[in-house]
Formats: C-alpha cells, structure tokens, sequence
C-alpha cells in the first residue's frame, strides 16, 4: 500500500506538470493582457482631474511639466544592435512557439524550423552580448536597484534568464525530447522570457528607433554624433 501510494502521488505530480507545460501558452496572453492593464490603469492615474477649469488644468500640466525627468536616450551603437537583433529574436520566439505546438501532438518538426529556431535564437542572443559591450559603465549595476526594479531590473531578469535559455537548448538539438528534464526546463524558461522580452520591447522600442533615426527627425532635434 505504500508503494501504491507513492507511485500515486508521483503520478499526481507528474500530472500536474504536463497540465502547467500544456497551458503556458494559454497563460502567457493572461499575465501579458493584465500587464498591459496594469499599465493603462497607471497611465489613467496619471491624467488631470476632470474638474479642473482651463486655468487650473494648465497649471497642472506646467507642474508635471516640472516634475517630469525625461527617459534616458538609447546610445546609437546599443540602439543599432537592439534593432538588428530584434528580427532575429521574434523569429527564434515565433519558431519556437511552431516547435511547442508540433511537440504537443507529439510529433518532430521538420530540420529546417528546428535549425531556423536555433540559428536566429543564437545570433540574437550574441548580439545582445555585443549590446552590452556597447553599454555605459554602471547600467547593469543600476538594475540590481530596488528603484529600479520595474525598470532597468527587468531588462536584467531578461539577460539573467538568457543564459539557461542557452545552456538547456544547445542539448536539444541533438536530443528534442519534449518530454525530457532539460526541454521542460527550457519551456519554462522560455515562457518567462517572452514575458519579459515584451515588456522590454515595448519599453525601449521607440527610444531604439528614436536613436537610430529611423524617419525624420522631429523638428529642432539635433542629429547624434556616430
């Protein structure tokens, strides 16, 4: 009986992993739609009280004004390498997404999107590394902050979860055993990093094309130095 009842309970656990592995992509538009949400309910806190008159509405505007520190600029040279790497990744997430999705039907997906999933997932992650090489000295630092923990410490999670990204997918292109240690790990740590990966996206796209010049320049901007 208590042989019966452990092999119960394993089976229990194991059933709730596959459950946990088998809905992360329901999940992600979840956790993904309530930062959003989130994000907006910050942005309607932000806005003037609906009594004020027009006097005392551009008086509120010109004290925010005041108040408000401008965001850092992207450096050109991170700029550049962010939007070279940015294709590359999307890629990777959305290959690797077909890959999850064949995994489940318990099928192999072909050689040519395992390897398009791989090469892109790299090259984007190396030209992250380069992106760091080209960052200011201190910015890495100022993520481990608590200030800045929804900011600069995110784009930290983001690197951090890089690496076991790394280590437990290089094993998977000569064994893709979805069912294996080393794939779960890597699907969860996949999943934690398209969440972060969006939020940091949609944090510093603008700034990246703003530094690149991508489109005209805004009237009276001066053009950055190379």
């Amino acid at each position: 009986m208590r042989v019966a009842g452990r092999g119960q309970r394993l089976c229990s656990y194991a059933g709730q992993v596959q459950f946990v592995l088998l809905h992360i992509p329901h999940f992600l538009p979840a956790v993904v739609g309530l930062g959003f949400l989130t994000r907006f309910g910050v942005y309607a806190m932000r806005l003037p009280p609906a009594h004020l008159n027009d006097e005392e509405l551009a008086e509120w505007h010109r004290r925010k004004e005041a108040q408000r520190v401008p965001p850092r600029p992207v450096a050109m040279a991170t700029a550049r390498l962010s939007m070279v790497a940015l294709p590359l990744l999307i890629t990777g997430l959305v290959t690797g997404l077909l890959v999850y999705t064949i995994d489940l039907r318990d099928d192999r997906p072909s050689a040519a999107m395992s390897w398009t999933h791989t090469l892109t997932s790299t090259a984007g992650l190396l030209l992250v590394l380069l992106k760091l090489r080209a960052l200011e000295p201190g910015r890495i630092r100022e993520g481990l902050r608590l200030r800045n923990a929804f900011t600069e410490g995110v784009s930290l999670v983001l690197l951090a979860s890089a690496v076991p990204l790394l280590i437990t997918g290089i094993p998977l292109v000569w064994d893709p055993a979805h069912d294996s240690l080393v794939a779960r790990t890597h699907l969860v740590v996949a999943a934690v990093w398209m969440v972060v990966f969006q939020i940091h996206v949609f944090r510093y796209f603008a700034r990246a094309l703003k530094a690149t010049h991508v489109g005209p320049p805004q009237p009276g901007e001066l053009s950055p130095r190379a």
